[in-house]
């Protein structure tokens, strides 16, 4: 399966943003990770859940702070020209939970998670398994 063919989620948050902001978006699209962006729709980096726990106890940093002093710059990304093998392989490569698919001027089109990877995955395995059971009908041994 294509990469473009995967429904994304298009959650991200300009480079400006605050952490409160990045915090809200990711409230608001119920997702555990957002793409830093530039202008131009770049890929920066990637704000997860987890980067915002790590200075949650500051709860003042958290208004002003900037996102580009907590992501992680900079993220592997794949083009939406790859399929589902290179998405995986990418994934236990770099051991990364979360990627960036882009197009070929580096413009983000949303971030698949391993969560996506693996609903994807389960949703195949359900279709292979409605056509073999179609096929071999129990009774019929």
């Amino acid at each position: 399966m294509a990469l473009r063919d995967l429904s994304l989620t298009d959650a991200s948050v300009p480079e400006t943003a605050t952490l409160a902001e990045a915090v809200a978006e990711l409230f608001v699209a119920r997702v555990p990770a957002v793409a830093v962006l530039d202008d131009a729709r770049r890929v920066l980096g990637v704000l997860s859940e987890r980067d915002v726990l790590k200075v949650a106890e500051k709860f003042e940093q958290i208004k002003t702070r900037p996102v580009r002093e907590i992501m992680t710059p900079d993220p592997v990304r794949i083009s939406v020209d790859k399929d589902l093998h290179h998405l995986t392989a990418m994934m236990h490569a770099y051991h990364v939970r979360r990627v960036p698919i882009v197009n070929g001027f580096d413009t983000t089109l949303g971030i698949v998670t391993l969560d996506d990877l693996i609903a994807q995955l389960g949703d195949e395995m359900s279709e292979i398994g409605k056509a073999i059971s179609e096929e071999f009908p129990q009774g019929n041994a």
